[in-house]
């Protein structure tokens, strides 16, 4: 974000705040710490939070989202239930409290194609075991990039290639509200699944798995261009990176 630390001052839980602008400021005090780098893009911000951050345990936050008060509570169960556990993943709600998404009812873990429906405000991550595997957000992809989607998916997966071990929790941990219309499903958007795809399985076994997601989106209604020029597009994205 690009922000003055003046709003985030009387925050009542520690904090980190990642700052995207020339101004080069830090400031901290006891549970609160401010830096800004002269850059832009959302996996480079949140790459800084993880190298500057010394919590135990950390959550991704946003500008539009409201944490629950017993948070810490469900946080401190679900790493209990499961203490093997690197990442936990949660549910959000509205903010009139109906589910954000189509949930699970048990908690179970993750797979390779569960972790296509995370949102990153629904993670919560041992930051020790991403320092020790070294794992950190993909920075050509997420908002503010030529690839502005699919970053939480890359991070999932790397997180599970590195044997790291993901859960997901039934419980509500924060609210945001709903996207107010569709997405536009445009030449850029289909660019980057594509994209996407050769990141995550390269031209691997496994590639199956992003001809079927790629089939879901091709399916979505709000295309602004036709599926032959969909395909076109995701195979031009796909050919535009490699997956290292």
């Amino acid at each position: 974000m690009n922000e003055d630390p003046t709003s985030f001052r009387d925050l009542n839980i520690p904090a980190l705040v990642i700052s995207q602008n020339a101004s080069g400021h830090k400031e901290s005090s006891t549970d609160f710490q401010f830096i800004s780098f002269n850059e832009r893009g959302l996996s480079k911000s949140r790459n800084r939070a993880i190298e500057h951050s010394t919590a135990d345990i950390a959550l991704i936050a946003d500008d539009d989202v409201v944490f629950s008060e017993d948070l810490q509570s469900k946080i401190k169960a679900g790493f209990a239930k499961f203490p093997d556990a690197d990442i936990l993943t949660f549910k959000i709600q509205t903010p009139s409290g109906q589910p954000y998404k189509n949930y699970a009812t048990n908690a179970f873990k993750h797979d390779r194609t569960s972790i296509y429906k995370v949102s990153s405000v629904e993670m919560v991550v041992k930051l020790s075991k991403l320092k020790e595997a070294g794992l950190k957000f993909d920075e050509r992809f997420g908002l503010g990039t030529s690839y502005p989607s699919g970053e939480e998916m890359i991070f999932l997966n790397d997180a599970l290639n590195n044997g790291l071990n993901i859960y997901f929790i039934p419980e509500y941990i924060v609210s945001h509200p709903l996207e107010s219309s569709g997405k536009i499903l445009d030449e850029k958007y289909f660019r980057s699944k594509g994209a996407l795809i050769r990141r995550l399985y390269g031209k691997s076994p496994q590639l199956w798995l992003g001809v079927a997601f790629m089939v879901k989106q091709l399916l979505k209604p709000h295309k602004s261009i036709s599926v032959i020029h969909s395909v076109k597009e995701s195979i031009k994205g796909f050919n535009s990176i490699s997956n290292l």
